[in-house]
C-alpha cells in the first residue's frame, strides 16, 4: 500500500482520491477551504457534458469513455446525478463552432442529428434564430449536477477511510520528492503527490507556474419570462450559439436556468482579486450577447452570479506534468469537470505503474 497526498479537493483531486482508495492505497486530500469548497471551480449547481468540441475530435472521442467512468461513480454513490437531455450546438454561419462540430462528428462517425427549419423552431421555441440556422444535436449529453456530485463523492471518501483535511493552506510543494508543507511549516511526505490546485497554482508554485494564464469567469442564473419557462426546461442545453460562445443549462432538478458567455472573462487570480462582483453590470454584460436570440429578451430577470477561476492556456488542452513522485494537473479550462472520474482512473493507473506518463499526458491533451 502506498500513500498519496492530493493538494486540491475539486473534481480532479477527489476523483484521483477515489480511484487510489479503490486500489487499496492510503489517501490524504488537503484543501484551503471546506470540502466541497464553494469557491472552487468544481462547485456549482450544474455543469454540462457533451461531445461537441468543434474540430477538437480527440476530446469528442473521450466523452463516451467519460460516461462509462461516470457510470462507475454512480454505482459507488448509489445515485446518478445526471440527466440525458441531449445537447445542441447552433450554427449561425458557415465555419462556426457548430459547423466545425458537424464536420468532426461526420469524420469520426459519432452519432448526431442535424435539426433545421421547422424542427429547430419546435426544439427551441424560446429562441429567435435567423434563416439558415441549424442545430447539431447529440446524446448522451446534458447537465451533471456538480454540487451534489462533489459533496457525495467527498462523503464517500470519508466513509471509505480517506483523510480529507479542510481549511488547510498548503504553502509549498515539491512534487518530484512527494513533499508538501502546510502554512505552519509542518511537512507531509507521500509516495505520490498530486497537485490539482486549479487557478491557485500560480501562487502555490510561482517559479514554475507564476505566469500561468488564470482567468475569472462569471455565470448568470436567471428567470425566463413565464411564456418560455417550460420551453427552457424541456429543451436541450445550448453548447454554443454560432461563434458567440454563449451557452445554457436548463432548470432541471431545481438547479435553475444558467447562461454563460465565454468572452465575459478576464485575466485574474483568485488569491489576488477575490470574489467580489458588480451584479448589475455583469448581468447586463452576460445577457447582452443573447438578447438578439432570446424571445422576450427584456423579460429575463437576473438572479445571481456564480464566479469561478481556472487556468486557460491558448491551446485549450489539459496539461499533465509528471516529475519524480509527483504530478501537476493544470490548464483545465472550464471543461475538466466532465472528464473528472475518467482522468482520476487514468492518473491512478499512472501512479500504480500501469500507465505510461507520456501516453496519459498525450491522451489528456486530446491527441
Amino acid at each position: 500500500m502506498s500513500r498519496i497526498t492530493i493538494v486540491g479537493g475539486g473534481i480532479v483531486g477527489l476523483s484521483v482520491a477515489r480511484a487510489m482508495l479503490k486500489r487499496g492505497h492510503e489517501v490524504h486530500v488537503l484543501d484551503q477551504g471546506p470540502i466541497p469548497n464553494p469557491r472552487g471551480a468544481s462547485v456549482d449547481r450544474h455543469r454540462m457534458i457533451r461531445p461537441h468540441y468543434g474540430d477538437a475530435t480527440g476530446y469528442a472521442r473521450m466523452v463516451a469513455p467519460a460516461f462509462a467512468a461516470w457510470d462507475r461513480l454512480w454505482d459507488d454513490l448509489g445515485a446518478a446525478h445526471f440527466e440525458n437531455t441531449g445537447a445542441v450546438a447552433i450554427s449561425l454561419e458557415p465555419g462556426d463552432y457548430a459547423d466545425r462540430t458537424l464536420a468532426s462528428f461526420r469524420a469520426a462517425g459519432l452519432p448526431h442529428e442535424v435539426v433545421e427549419g421547422a424542427a429547430l423552431a419546435r426544439l427551441m421555441p424560446h429562441l429567435d434564430l435567423p434563416d439558415g440556422a441549424f442545430g447539431v444535436l447529440a446524446e448522451p449529453a446534458g447537465p451533471l449536477f456538480a454540487d451534489r456530485i462533489v459533496a457525495e463523492l467527498a462523503d464517500w471518501l470519508r466513509v471509505k477511510g480517506a483523510r480529507l483535511e479542510e481549511n488547510c493552506r498548503v504553502a509549498r510543494v515539491d512534487p518530484a520528492r512527494g513533499l508538501a508543507w502546510r502554512a505552519d511549516g509542518s511537512e507531509i511526505a507521500a509516495d505520490h503527490l498530486l497537485v490539482a490546485a486549479g487557478a491557485w497554482l500560480p501562487g502555490l508554485m510561482p517559479e514554475a507556474y507564476g505566469e500561468a494564464p488564470a482567468y475569472r469567469q462569471a455565470l448568470l442564473y436567471l428567470d425566463p419570462p413565464a411564456a418560455y419557462a417550460e420551453a427552457w426546461r424541456a429543451a436541450p442545453p445550448i453548447v454554443t450559439l454560432g461563434d458567440h460562445t454563449g451557452y445554457s443549462l436548463p432548470d432541471r432538478r431545481g438547479a435553475g436556468l444558467k447562461i454563460g458567455y465565454s468572452a465575459h472573462r478576464r485575466r485574474a487570480r483568485p488569491d489576488v482579486e477575490g470574489f467580489e462582483a458588480d451584479f448589475a453590470a455583469e448581468s447586463r454584460a452576460i445577457l447582452a450577447p443573447f438578447a438578439p436570440y432570446f424571445r422576450q429578451a427584456e423579460a429575463y430577470r437576473p438572479l445571481r452570479l456564480q464566479l469561478g477561476y481556472y487556468v486557460l492556456a491558448p491551446e485549450r488542452r489539459f496539461r499533465l506534468e509528471a516529475a519524480g513522485q509527483g504530478l501537476v494537473v493544470t490548464d483545465c479550462d472550464g471543461q475538466m469537470f466532465k472528464f473528472g472520474p475518467l482522468l482520476g482512473e487514468r492518473i491512478a493507473g499512472l501512479f500504480a505503474g500501469e500507465e505510461n506518463a507520456a501516453d496519459v499526458t498525450r491522451w489528456a491533451a486530446g491527441y
